[in-house]
């Protein structure tokens, strides 16, 4: 390691004339400082699991240094349960052990046991054989198919004082599956273990004017997976061996370069990069890429487990704080590193957004742009994926059909057009234009998420351009045989009047029926049958007979039924 730090502390002088870059790597005590916290995250779970016959079933895997194979296990509160120990160590382990009869213990072939019991317990402790197995999911499955089922499963490093306090809490699953944990947040279980410090070192610049931090996990470190947690960093370098996997709950923008896979809650993203674990090709790698000559800090993991949890800040401002003190939150699925936003134009050019209290005739189309907010990660380049649209009015849902415009630039956002035709038929004038989307990279896509924009949509009245009424053949049928009734019934009316007053009752039938017939055929102004000129010549007295003419469309009477 004095090695690396001089070559370290080589390349910065050489890189930059500014001392400022220079950041010698030391142990970190405690693996945890000012600016960084580390814990050892191993597989394990826990359950509500009871078997058939009312037993517990409880897995411990052990691992030690080379110097360190002795710990204190306390089973007294255990009711009756199966206890399975294993361990990948090569050494001998020495387990004080103070014997409880509820408890059978299985210890795995070619594991190395020897157990110690206090002197006035005189009772034997027996023990029996499991199945030897070097991956934990096999362990896992054997427990299964022997007793129906796992209560817990806990990798327990460098181990001191090991104390079953039973099952607390509800709401538990009742399958064991295996997920990086912290096993001294465990409540069945009190651990207490010794962790080592020399596998972390690390060193903070505050001199550097960029906010960067590099963490590098060399090739021969067994780290396959870290979940690492970001405060108010906006620049990272993540290096790690092949077939690791960091996992970064953040919801904020920050850069950064990677080897790696990373995902960001629930998004995988793949990596191009090639970075090496030397200190030296990283260090020409990062300063290349960022165009900078200095770090913020750098940190170098050398911890031989399967998973860890880092945290990383800066530390101008920030109080230490101790591993138990670090929480990093669990990702949700309906969270998003990153958050889209529609909004709509009444034009193809995009140039003019429009308002919620803008107006928009029905006869319009409309044109919708979504975009990335927070477009973070700068190598990285999202896009968004529309599954369907529609529009919204208190409980009116009415589906929206979509047309995805083009769009020549760069880091386009996406852009669709609506017609507004199925709405002009509706009461409401206000809308919710509404969208399911989702932000996507390759084939790897977060979950959909709802974008709207409110919208005050006016129905359009398109005139006709024809003035005249448009009569079809059963129109004109219609109006015939209503305007022959109309006739007939005038007719009857006047003979019964005939009858009833005699002559002088008589009336010029002719004409009032001509002028009927004229009206009823009249009320297109444009017409469909003109109107004949009507003479103006009165009758020649008040008493004398009237005289119509029924078979002429002509005013002027030529005959008298007097």
């Amino acid at each position: 390691m004095k090695t690396i730090t001089r070559v370290l502390t080589l390349l910065l002088f050489i890189t930059t004339s500014d001392a400022s870059a220079v950041c010698e790597p030391k142990d970190v005590q405690g693996n945890s400082n000012d600016w960084i916290v580390l814990q050892e995250t191993p597989l394990g779970c826990w359950t509500d699991f009871i078997s058939k016959e009312g037993e517990q079933v409880h897995i411990l895997s052990l691992s030690f240094l080379q110097d360190m194979s002795m710990f204190t296990l306390n089973i007294s509160a255990l009711n009756r349960s199966v206890l399975i120990l294993t361990s990948t160590s090569k050494q001998s382990i020495t387990i004080l052990i103070s014997n409880n009869s509820d408890v059978q213990i299985y210890v795995t072939n070619g594991t190395s046991i020897t157990f110690f019991k206090p002197k006035n317990d005189g009772k034997p402790l027996e023990t029996r054989n499991a199945p030897y197995t070097r991956e934990d999911s096999e362990l896992l499955k054997w427990a299964n198919n022997s007793f129906g089922g796992v209560t817990s499963y806990t990798t327990a490093q460098n181990p001191q004082i090991i104390t079953f306090t039973g099952i607390k809490g509800t709401g538990l699953p009742s399958i064991c599956d295996l997920q990086p944990e912290v096993p001294t947040h465990k409540p069945l279980i009190d651990l207490n273990a010794v962790m080592p410090t020399s596998h972390l070192k690390s060193c903070y610049n505050k001199q550097s004017a960029e906010d960067l931090h590099v963490i590098n996990i060399p090739d021969n470190v067994t780290i396959r997976h870290v979940s690492l947690k970001l405060l108010s960093v906006s620049k990272v370098v993540l290096r790690g061996p092949p077939n690791t996997t960091w996992e970064i709950p953040s919801d904020y923008s920050f850069q950064y370069l990677t080897n790696n896979p990373v995902i960001f809650q629930g998004l995988k993203l793949p990596s191009r990069n090639e970075l090496s674990d030397d200190v030296e090709g990283l260090m020409q790698k990062v300063f290349s890429h960022f165009n900078t000559t200095s770090v913020s800090s750098y940190t170098e993991i050398r911890l031989n487990t399967s998973a860890v949890k880092l945290r990383i800040t800066s530390n101008k401002s920030t109080p230490v704080v101790t591993p138990a003190e670090v929480s990093v939150p669990t990702s949700s699925p309906t969270s998003s590193i990153v958050h889209m936003e529609m909004q709509l134009f009444s034009s193809p050019d995009y140039r003019s957004p429009l308002d919620s209290s803008s107006k928009v005739q029905s006869d319009k189309r409309l044109y919708a742009e979504i975009q990335i907010l927070n477009q973070m990660l700068g190598p990285i380049s999202f896009t968004i994926r529309v599954s369907r649209c529609w529009a919204r009015s208190v409980s009116v849902v009415r589906n929206m059909p979509y047309k995805e415009e083009t769009c020549h630039g760069k880091d386009c956002p996406k852009r669709l057009s609506f017609s507004l035709e199925d709405l002009q038929d509706l009461p409401s004038s206000s809308w919710d234009i509404e969208c399911t989307a989702r932000v996507c990279y390759d084939q790897f896509c977060l979950n959909e998420t709802q974008v709207k924009r409110n919208l005050q949509v006016i129905t359009s009245f398109i005139p006709n351009t024809n003035t005249c009424f448009e009569f079809g053949l059963s129109a004109v049928l219609g109006v015939a045989f209503g305007g022959f009734l109309i006739g007939v019934l005038l007719t009857g009316a006047l003979w019964f009047i005939k009858i009833r007053t005699g002559p002088a009752g008589a009336l010029d039938m002719r004409s009032t029926a001509a002028e009927l017939s004229v009206f009823s055929l009249s009320g297109c102004p444009c017409g469909l049958s003109k109107r004949q000129p009507v003479s103006t010549r009165t009758s020649p007295s008040e008493n004398s007979s009237a005289n119509a003419s029924i078979g002429s469309t002509q005013s002027t009477p030529t005959s008298s039924m007097a």
